[in-house]
C-alpha cells in the first residue's frame, strides 16, 4: 500500500510480487509483452441514487474529471475514469481522501488499489492473443472504450492503450491472469513459426 507523500513510481508492490511469483514480469514474446502497469491508485465510485448528475458535477469541478457514458474512458493530466458496469465507475490515479470528501453524501467512494492488478499486453499480434482470452470483439474496441467482461474465466476490465490493451483483474487472480496471458503469447509464436 502507498503511503501518503510517497512517490508512486518503483513503490508500487505488483511488480515485487509477480516477480517472486517466478512470472518474471515485463515477459516478451514474439513481438509481444506483457507487463504490470499498476497505476498509483484505484478509486471506486458509485453515485447515491439520484446523485449521478451531482457527482458528475462535483468531480469536474474538484478535480476536473468527468465520468463517462457507458463503455467509455475519460483522462485528465493523470487521472483516467473508467465506466465499471452500472453505476460504478473507476478512476485511476486519482487521491481517494480527496474523492471522498468532495463525494461525502452523493456517492459510495473506496480506495480499491489493493484489490485489483493491472497489466498490459502491447505488440501487433495483441488482438489475436486477446481473441483466445475474452468473448469480447476486441478489433471493435478503440482508445476511448473500456469493457467490463470475462478474461480467462476470470472478471476483468479491459481498456485498449497505445498498441494493446490495459487489463485489470482482481489481485487474487492476478498470477493466474498472467499465466494464461503468457500461454496464450506462446501459443501464437509457435503458431507463427510453423508457418
Amino acid at each position: 500500500m502507498i503511503q501518503k507523500g510517497e512517490n508512486c513510481v518503483g513503490k508500487i508492490s505488483l511488480h515485487a510480487r509477480m516477480a517472486t511469483d517466478g512470472l518474471g514480469l515485463p515477459f516478451k514474446c514474439g513481438g509481444l509483452t506483457v507487463a504490470a502497469q499498476m497505476p498509483c491508485t484505484i478509486i471506486s465510485v458509485a453515485p447515491l441514487k439520484g446523485q449521478g448528475m451531482a457527482v458528475g458535477a462535483a468531480l469536474k469541478k474538484t478535480v476536473k474529471l468527468t465520468l463517462p457514458t457507458v463503455g467509455k474512458v475519460t483522462t485528465h493530466k493523470d487521472m483516467r475514469a473508467l465506466w465499471g458496469g452500472q453505476g460504478q465507475w473507476y478512476i485511476l490515479g486519482g487521491d481517494a481522501e480527496i474523492l471522498g470528501k468532495t463525494l461525502k453524501g452523493s456517492a459510495a467512494v473506496g480506495d480499491q488499489s489493493d484489490a485489483w492488478a493491472v497489466f498490459s499486453l502491447t505488440g501487433k499480434d495483441a488482438n489475436a492473443v486477446m481473441a483466445r482470452l475474452t468473448p469480447l470483439d476486441i478489433s471493435t474496441m478503440e482508445i476511448g472504450q473500456t469493457a467490463r467482461s470475462e478474461f480467462a474465466h476470470m472478471l476483468a476490465v479491459i481498456t485498449p492503450i497505445p498498441g494493446g490493451y490495459e487489463i485489470m483483474v482482481l489481485r487474487s487472480f492476478a498470477k493466474t491472469a498472467v499465466q494464461h496471458t503468457i500461454a496464450a503469447m506462446e501459443m501464437l509464436s509457435a503458431q507463427m513459426v510453423l508457418k
